[in-house]
């Protein structure tokens, strides 16, 4: 198992680099919010749900995209889905799915499917590939800037795009909190 951990930025819509740091407290990776629209970046400021995420770890760089439609698949009040590239290159779509507890989904190119899983209450998200768990998160509750522990138990899969899909997912899980009370 490996541990990662890193705090998110102050502002939230903010584009600073959020270094994510390994166990022996190296930076391991560099994940950012990035916006394709001047439009994008304005609605992200009056507290609209973030849009993009970047991560890298100096060789690989995985982008997550969320657009109006992604292969026909059309983003409704119930159904978002952002496209997932590694260097460039699609290589599935993360979507949400319907249920009593929040949850998303990873669709590899390769057939592939990831769930990602929160209670209802939790701020811990569970990873999972339908038979085995790839990877456990806690974070912290009631801060500005909150932290993230992630433990990963896969070598599978590369960790910057299990941490990207974290963040998208824990971002989706908060505006969906905000957009219900």
């Amino acid at each position: 198992m490996t541990h990662y951990y890193f705090k998110e930025n102050f502002f939230n819509a903010s584009k600073s680099i959020i270094d994510i740091y390994d166990d022996t407290k190296e930076v391991a990776f560099k994940l950012q919010l990035f916006y394709t629209s001047a439009g994008q970046e304005a609605m992200a400021l009056f507290g609209n749900s973030k849009q993009n995420f970047e991560i890298t770890d100096g060789h690989d760089t995985f982008r997550i995209l969320q657009e109006r439609t992604i292969s026909g698949a059309i983003k409704t009040p119930f159904k978002t889905v952002w496209q997932v590239e590694k260097n460039g290159e699609k290589i599935g779509i993360f979507r949400s799915k319907m249920g009593f507890k929040p949850s998303m989904q990873f669709e590899g190119d390769k057939g592939d499917i990831l769930k990602f899983q929160s209670g209802f209450f939790s701020r811990s998200v569970t990873v999972s590939d339908g038979h085995y768990k790839l990877m456990q998160t806690k974070s912290e509750r009631f801060k500005l800037a909150s932290r993230h522990d992630l433990y990963i138990e896969t070598k599978t899969y590369n960790p910057a795009m299990l941490i990207m899909l974290f963040q998208v997912f824990y971002e989706f899980q908060e505006q969906q909190r905000r957009n219900s009370n």
